[in-house]
């Protein structure tokens, strides 16, 4: 039995690494050597456009970078909203997970509806809507109409409110339709036996939904840091573009860009190393 076990292990591991398989050769392939040279970029200093030939100049970038007062505010304000934003995020889009996994009446119009910012949020389909920044704004109506009733103070207080609620759910549908891949799997025998028990509601939840939902969990809160801080319209995004495609300072992009990978890299980690005792893993 405990032979047949492991077979079974290592098949399940030899799955596991076929899939991985065409992410590593596209990423050997793509964007290993890319990120050597941006590496390499970092250390130097660009003395022509043409071929974008450099000399060495060691830390004199990452010396920038550190002094650049735009540059730490704005990593700053991108760790806030991260930090402020995924806990958000993970709930809302589980609670709309269960909500959605129950049996109404046009469930599957409703999924495609959650769905749809993870589809515009394709670079091409962008392009042609406008700025993400723009989208994820309220309504003028819904503006006036606050406008209407209430103070500027409160007004505008309120729509900042919305503002940012629209926002929480432009970016949860890749987590919900996780969440609801996660509730689908867990087997109806759970729940029959925990009715038997006289158990209620609020008790599966918390005994049965949530524990058998934790590996999906930390998988989506890791999936939402990672998301926030390579989306495009976060501040320091925004400033390594800038000096990289409107300045040319590619040198010093490349050595803030590094930074923020090391940092952001770090932050994640740090996540792993929290969220990761506290997943239930079914044997």
């Amino acid at each position: 039995m405990k032979k047949r076990s492991s077979s079974l292990e290592k098949r399940r591991s030899r799955s596991g690494y076929l899939f991985v398989l065409p992410w590593v050769i596209g990423f050997a392939a793509f964007q290993l050597w890319p990120m050597y040279k941006s590496f390499m970029l970092s250390f130097s200093k660009v003395t022509s456009v043409s071929g974008l030939k450099t000399a060495w100049i060691g830390w004199e970038n990452y010396k920038a970078v550190f002094a650049d007062v735009d540059f730490l505010p704005a990593f700053w304000n991108t760790l806030w909203t991260t930090v402020l934003y995924t806990p958000f995020i993970i709930v809302i889009s589980l609670v709309i997970a269960i909500l959605l996994n129950r049996k109404i009446k046009g469930r599957g119009v409703f999924r495609v509806i959650f769905f749809l910012p993870v589809l515009l949020g394709s670079g091409a389909v962008m392009a042609q809507l406008g700025n993400a920044a723009n989208i994820m704004q309220l309504p003028p109506s819904i503006e006036q109409y606050v406008n209407y009733y209430f103070n500027s103070d409160i007004a505008n207080f309120i729509n900042q409110i919305l503002e940012q609620i629209v926002r929480v759910f432009w970016k949860t549908g890749v987590q919900i339709i996780i969440f609801l891949g996660g509730l689908q799997s867990i087997s109806d025998s759970y729940y029959e036996a925990a009715k038997v028990d006289n158990a209620n509601a609020w008790d599966m939840l918390w005994k049965i939904t949530l524990p058998m939902l934790s590996p999906l969990m930390y998988l989506n809160v890791i999936y939402t840091v990672i998301d926030s801080f390579r989306s495009e319209n976060n501040e320091i995004s925004s400033l390594i573009i800038n000096q990289v495609y409107e300045y040319s300072n590619y040198s010093y992009g490349s050595a803030m860009g590094w930074i923020y990978f090391v940092i952001s890299f770090s932050v994640v980690l740090l996540a792993t190393l929290i969220f990761r005792r506290y997943v239930y893993y079914e044997k």
